[in-house]
Protein backbone atom coordinates (compact mmCIF):
# COMPACT_ATOMS: atom_id res chain seq x y z
CA UNK A 1 0.00 0.00 0.00
CA UNK A 2 1.75 3.46 -0.64
CA UNK A 3 0.57 6.56 0.63
CA UNK A 4 0.24 9.98 -2.12
CA UNK A 5 1.76 13.34 -0.03
CA UNK A 6 -0.67 15.89 -1.24
CA UNK A 7 1.70 18.59 -1.65
CA UNK A 8 -1.11 21.25 -0.90
CA UNK A 9 -1.42 20.45 2.15
CA UNK A 10 2.39 21.05 2.70
CA UNK A 11 3.98 24.53 3.67
CA UNK A 12 6.78 25.32 1.32
CA UNK A 13 9.46 24.58 4.04
CA UNK A 14 8.10 21.01 4.72
CA UNK A 15 8.34 20.08 0.81
CA UNK A 16 11.80 19.85 1.48
CA UNK A 17 11.82 17.33 3.58
CA UNK A 18 10.49 14.83 0.92
CA UNK A 19 13.72 12.11 0.57
CA UNK A 20 14.14 9.56 -1.76
CA UNK A 21 13.70 6.05 0.36
CA UNK A 22 16.39 4.21 -1.32
CA UNK A 23 19.51 7.37 -1.33
CA UNK A 24 18.39 8.07 2.09
CA UNK A 25 19.20 4.43 3.03
CA UNK A 26 22.35 4.98 1.19
CA UNK A 27 23.52 7.93 3.10
CA UNK A 28 22.54 6.27 6.51
CA UNK A 29 24.76 2.96 6.34
CA UNK A 30 21.34 1.51 6.36
CA UNK A 31 21.10 -2.53 5.61
CA UNK A 32 18.87 -3.50 2.15
CA UNK A 33 16.24 -5.45 4.93
CA UNK A 34 15.69 -2.34 6.12
CA UNK A 35 15.20 -0.41 2.80
CA UNK A 36 13.35 -3.13 1.55
CA UNK A 37 11.00 -2.40 4.98
CA UNK A 38 10.90 1.53 4.39
CA UNK A 39 10.01 0.83 0.37
CA UNK A 40 7.27 -1.61 1.30
CA UNK A 41 5.83 1.45 3.95
CA UNK A 42 6.19 4.64 2.14
CA UNK A 43 7.33 3.70 -1.50
CA UNK A 44 10.01 6.19 -3.75
CA UNK A 45 9.27 8.92 -1.41
CA UNK A 46 9.17 9.88 2.25
CA UNK A 47 9.14 12.88 4.58
CA UNK A 48 11.96 13.23 6.63
CA UNK A 49 10.46 13.16 9.84
CA UNK A 50 8.50 9.56 8.71
CA UNK A 51 12.02 7.59 7.61
CA UNK A 52 13.21 8.98 11.24
CA UNK A 53 10.37 7.48 13.16
CA UNK A 54 10.48 3.89 11.34
CA UNK A 55 14.07 3.70 11.02
CA UNK A 56 15.58 0.80 13.37
CA UNK A 57 19.03 1.66 14.42
CA UNK A 58 21.18 -0.83 15.72
CA UNK A 59 22.03 -0.60 19.46
CA UNK A 60 25.45 1.56 20.00
CA UNK A 61 28.09 -0.03 21.82
CA UNK A 62 29.60 2.36 24.36
CA UNK A 63 33.10 1.82 26.35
Amino acid sequence: MTHHVDDRQLNPRETRSVLDVAEHCRKNGLDKAEERKLLLLFGRFASRHELQMNTKRPPQHFR
